[in-house]
């Protein structure tokens, strides 16, 4: 909260807000730009240039700044008030939130210190900021922030936080070393992993309500100044194709093919740079893999939203290991736990991220048929031979066994001319050809056009050259040739398209509690009608998907 100073010797600006009158607020007479004072009811931070003064209570962990400038846009989260501001001469817009711990007056806080030394955290101030996470209860459930950056020393960099509309943004919140220490002691006890000088890196999670967040740590000596923290919220819903198509990330074209490609049970990878999206692409063709399949997932830190899969009727086997950073631990290793997912029976396999020298045991399991069914996962790579060159060359698999990847999924951030926007785009999906010695042979079967801004087919997908469509029809009873093939997996992508017309304005309608009921029309009604037995069929299909779909939605609606 910011008020202006009484120009008097004694300034009495306390007394407005009806706090006892304190000598607190005398000027001091060193040329500083900001004091900051601190007593056991209240800290007061004192601009002393602007000419006012910031006061929050005792359990406010964090330093608020006054920040003044053009409001691009404002909401609210919970009870605080956000406003999205640009100020001259700064590049990227401020974050400012303004929350109503502030409105307490002397003989409150008094009686709430009260409540503190006694350990009675019934208040929701105490609780909310002591027991809890104090501002990131607010952040975390922001719906428009995505990522939390906070960097040390203490008081001097604002949070950053990437925003989904106004994207990277500074706020105005600056950790405290009260905070920063208290975030790490609570990421060390609810994740049962070390951040010391020895392992000064921890992966863990916070959770406020049902909002989950993933947290990278790091502390000295890895981190010279101090303790920093970058958190990534995961999305409570998983992502849908149809959420990803709405927002142009990918298309039915990507749609139909990867439908296509996991429904006969092919291996992928999802890559791309830090913060492209690779697990919540990921996690939207999970989606794909129909509930009669068991799914087995293999995370170090939990990032697919398993608890919602099973609410969709999955069948699904999750299993947690121990981070690929760490030497030790009580956790199961990476490595243990992947042949231990091998024993577990035939099942889909989805890796959170190959990123450590277990990716050769999988691949030698794949390559022997040990995983007869779907397996995938994400790895950092912004091309498919940085694919090939980080599994072969960084995590020693065997270039033999890389042979048994499909397909190549490239998603990347694609940056305005400026530099100041991104979106992100999916921009090659990739097959590995199997007939090479040393060097590995690709064969793109979408790419992106930046001129229409969306994938588009290559002519060695369209003119019968894809080795991985080829494979499936001579494995395959029902497709007469490689025509029949295209188009089923045309027919796939209409159906993302169709539904997406259906739905119109409706957002919600594209969460995956619609679209897997949607799926599973689909599926039946394939298994019906047979849309590729004869050209008629393709009709009466897309007549009979329409109105199935339709009604359904109906249904729901009513329901």
């Amino acid at each position: 909260m910011k008020y202006k100073e009484k120009d008097c010797e004694n300034c009495d600006g306390l007394s407005d807000i009806n706090f006892a009158q304190c000598r607190l607020c005398v000027k001091p007479t060193a040329d500083l730009d900001l004091v900051i004072y601190k007593s056991k009811l209240f800290t007061k931070q004192h601009y002393i240039r602007e000419k006012q003064f910031v006061m929050y209570p005792f359990f406010v962990d964090v330093l608020i700044k006054p920040v003044e400038g053009k409001v691009l846009g404002s909401y609210q989260v919970k009870d605080a008030n956000v406003e999205i501001v640009s100020i001259e001469n700064q590049i990227r817009p401020t974050y400012v939130i303004k929350t109503p711990q502030f409105e307490r007056n002397y003989d409150e806080l008094k009686e709430l210190y009260k409540k503190y030394e006694q350990r009675d955290f019934s208040d929701p101030l105490l609780n909310t900021w002591i027991k809890k996470l104090g501002i990131l209860n607010y952040l975390l459930l922001d719906p428009h922030i995505q990522e939390i950056n906070i960097n040390p020393p203490e008081f001097q960099t604002p949070f950053i936080v990437v925003h989904d509309e106004f994207q990277e943004c500074q706020t105005n919140i600056y950790p405290s070393i009260d905070f920063l220490e208290y975030l790490a002691t609570r990421l060390k006890l609810e994740s049962g992993r070390p951040l010391n000088k020895a392992q000064p890196q921890l992966d863990g999670e916070l959770f406020v309500d049902n909002q989950r967040a993933r947290v990278e740590a790091v502390t000295p000596p890895f981190s010279v100044h101090g303790i920093g923290y970058s958190i990534r919220k995961h999305r409570e819903n998983p992502w849908t194709l149809v959420l990803f198509q709405k927002n142009k990330t990918l298309n039915d074209l990507f749609s139909g093919l990867m439908s296509f490609a996991i429904s006969h049970g092919r291996t992928f990878l999802v890559a791309g740079p830090r913060g492209s999206g690779k697990t919540s692409l990921l996690g939207a063709l999970i989606l794909e893999i129909l509930p009669k399949y068991r799914i087995i997932t293999i995370e170090d830190t939990q990032e697919l939203p398993v608890d919602k899969y099973k609410s969709l009727g999955l069948d699904l086997l999750s299993l947690k290991v121990r981070s690929a950073l760490m030497a030790e631990g009580l956790e199961i290793s990476f490595e243990h736990g992947l042949r231990t997912s091998l024993r577990l029976g035939d099942s889909c396999l989805v890796l959170g991220e190959v990123r450590s020298e277990e990716a050769k045991i999988l691949y030698e399991a794949m390559r022997v048929g040990a995983m007869s069914m779907s397996v995938a996962g994400t790895i950092h790579a912004d091309n498919p031979y940085g694919v090939y060159d980080r599994l072969v060359n960084d995590l020693n698999v065997p270039k033999g066994s890389f042979k048994v990847t499909d397909l190549i999924v490239i998603i990347k951030q694609i940056k305005s001319p400026s530099g100041l926007h991104r979106d992100r785009r999916v921009t090659q999906v990739t097959e590995v050809l199997k007939e090479w010695n040393d060097e590995p042979v690709f064969q793109d079967l979408l790419v992106y056009d930046p001129k229409t801004d969306a994938l588009k087919a290559t002519d060695i997908l369209l003119k019968g050259k894809s080795v991985l469509i080829n494979e499936i029809i001579s494995k395959t009873r029902g497709y007469r040739n490689y025509d029949a093939a295209l188009r089923d997996i045309f027919l796939r992508g209409w159906a993302k398209n169709e539904y997406l017309r259906l739905i119109g304005d409706n957002d919600s309608r594209l969460e995956a509690e619609y679209t897997s009921k949607a799926n599973m029309v689909f599926t039946a009604l394939f298994e019906e009608i047979n849309p590729l037995e004869k050209a008629d069929n393709i009709e009466k299909f897309q007549s009979e998907f329409t109105k199935r779909v339709s009604a359904l939605l109906q249904q729901q609606q009513g329901g």
